[in-house]
């Protein structure tokens, strides 16, 4: 929905008028903003979505560009529940081929198509990986920033296994440690969990134990501003890899298991697959296993 077709469905559901709405003000004033005819100021819409009852965050989820990424993130849900669907894989398919990569595509979409590469261009062949070209791209668009958002985290989490050393530095030192982290969404924070997974995964492959230990300590620094039990889990499992790769000490690797039994106990059944292949795939040195891409959202 556009924004006023979002006000009109909420205000009709509540079965309000529009003389109801902004009862400040004249009554024509909201119906041009409900219309489309009028710029509608950020001040009322907050004025309108209290009057509504309704937060922002869950009006945000009926607008086209959100509804668009929900759709996106089940049609992936479904598709890993069911990979031999064919039905699924022609539904994602046709999604992907509506995608043409580009500067000028919208982040959303870049990460989109960015997810589809790199987890199905092994396993399908209408799918090829991502080019040179494309991966240069993202990250002379990550680089330059100095804030990084939801997307922004969503992107370097599906590509940052696939840069040089040098380039893994920059971006990290961009992404790490997150800007008001206790502002952050809890969609922003997956992306985040499932970035510093991927960054810490991507430097024990390369055995850069020191330097996994650094990033590791950067993210931990963090964790008063988030209440993520699997958040938690996943830096105390990366922990203990790091220190169990780098030292031999077997009661770290013990500590890695028992945290996949925690997270099978309390129903973080996918996020304990996900850890528990990833975590065989480093100890056996198997290059041919890609980095476990979480998307839990």
């Amino acid at each position: 929905m556009k924004v006023e077709e979002a006000l009109y469905f909420f205000r009709k559901n509540k079965n309000l008028k529009q003389k109801d709405i902004l009862t400040y003000t004249d009554t024509s004033v909201y119906s041009r903003i409900e219309n489309g005819k009028k710029f509608l100021k950020f001040s009322e819409l907050r004025d309108i979505l209290t009057r509504l009852s309704v937060p922002l965050a869950e009006f945000s989820e009926y607008l086209d560009d959100d509804l668009e990424q929900k759709q996106f993130r089940t049609l992936l849900k479904k598709y890993k529940s069911n990979v031999h669907d064919p039905h699924m894989k022609k539904e994602l398919l046709d999604y992907y081929h509506t995608l043409t990569f580009s500067e000028a595509m919208t982040i959303e979409h870049m990460s989109n198509y960015v997810v589809i590469k790199t987890l199905l261009s092994s396993r399908w062949n209408e799918i090829s990986p991502l080019k040179q070209s494309e991966l240069d791209t993202i990250f002379n668009l990550l680089h330059v920033k100095e804030y990084f958002f939801q997307y922004d985290y969503a992107l370097l989490s599906h590509t940052i296994f696939l840069f040089d050393r040098s380039k893994i530095d920059v971006l990290t030192k961009k992404a790490l440690p997150v800007k008001n982290m206790n502002l952050r969404n809890t969609a922003t924070k997956e992306f985040i969990k499932n970035m510093i997974n991927n960054l810490i995964t991507t430097l024990l492959r390369k055995r850069e134990y020191e330097l996994s230990t650094y990033y590791l300590t950067l993210a931990a620094s963090q964790l008063d501003s988030v209440n993520d039990l699997s958040y938690k889990v996943v830096l105390d499992y990366l922990q203990n890899l790091t220190q169990y790769l780098s030292t031999g000490d077997k009661q770290y690797k013990t500590n890695i298991f028992e945290s996949v039994d925690y997270l099978n106990k309390v129903g973080e059944h996918n996020l304990a697959v996900s850890i528990k292949t990833e975590v065989e795939s480093i100890l056996l040195n198997n290059d041919t296993v890609p980095i476990f891409i979480q998307a839990n959202l």
